[in-house]
């Protein structure tokens, strides 16, 4: 969803829900713009900030599924990180090691090693993944932290169109209820713009940063199994069992 889209649609909703253009509230559940439910729920303000709200999450919402499917994937680097230790600890053999190549970070480990791969080479070889799936906790940390911004703005403009009505007649027939929705919609968008940020978006991207301090210690932890791997393995007979095996698949 691109920006301009994006600011369109919210200046759309500014004029459905705020300025009350389109009288969407009251000709669909009775309420006027002057009515507030329970001192406290303006209807048109609360329905702006969620329509807004709603649409920045869509936003970032197909970062936050691929990090979602990406998260699961991670498993694989537990098992890696598991199988890889066994080994370093004479628990498994070389055959069940090569078994797992299924899992990507050990099939990366082992491919690199039979082609003449150093220490250094395994190294870059797990940075090259951690990298690719770490760019997306960024971009999806960065979503969320962009919508914890946007939404006091949001809230402020309502609170400055709320302000507008409230003295755009400032005469003598100027009546209370104009004054009153005027005043209750630049309250209750600022209310609920911060609401939103403190409840959701907020709290979202805290849960990425947290999501990424986990990846880094499993990058760290991956890290250090695979040197203690390289250092114990017997290279030319890995070399000869990912051999047979591929000769085996091949049949």
């Amino acid at each position: 969803m691109s920006r301009f889209f994006q600011g369109s649609v919210i200046i759309l909703l500014f004029f459905a829900f705020i300025l009350d253009s389109f009288h969407i509230v009251e000709n669909i559940f009775g309420i006027s713009n002057q009515q507030m439910i329970a001192n406290i729920i303006h209807p048109n303000s609360l329905l702006f900030i969620l329509s807004v709200a709603l649409l920045l999450y869509l936003s970032v919402n197909k970062e936050a599924v691929k990090i979602t499917k990406e998260n699961k994937k991670n498993q694989l680097v537990n098992e890696a990180i598991e199988v890889l230790d066994s080994y370093f600890e004479d628990k498994i053999t070389l055959e069940e090691i090569v078994s797992k190549k299924d899992n990507k970070y050990i099939s990366k480990i082992l491919y690199i090693l039979k082609y003449g791969g150093m220490q250094e080479d395994l190294t870059l070889g797990i940075e090259k993944i951690f990298n690719h799936t770490l760019n997306g906790y960024i971009k999806l940390k960065n979503g969320y932290e962009y919508c914890a911004t946007i939404m006091p703005i949001i809230g402020m403009i309502g609170t400055i169109a709320g302000l507008l009505i409230m003295f755009a007649v400032p005469d003598a027939n100027t009546s209370l209820e104009n004054k009153f929705t005027g005043l209750s919609i630049a309250l209750a968008t600022t209310l609920y713009s911060s609401f939103i940020t403190i409840l959701i978006f907020k709290p979202k991207a805290r849960v990425v940063e947290d999501m990424i301090v986990d990846l880094e210690t499993k990058y760290e932890d991956i890290n250090i199994s695979a040197k203690q791997f390289f250092h114990k393995v017997n290279l030319p007979l890995l070399v000869q069992i990912m051999d047979e095996k591929d000769a085996q698949t091949k049949k």
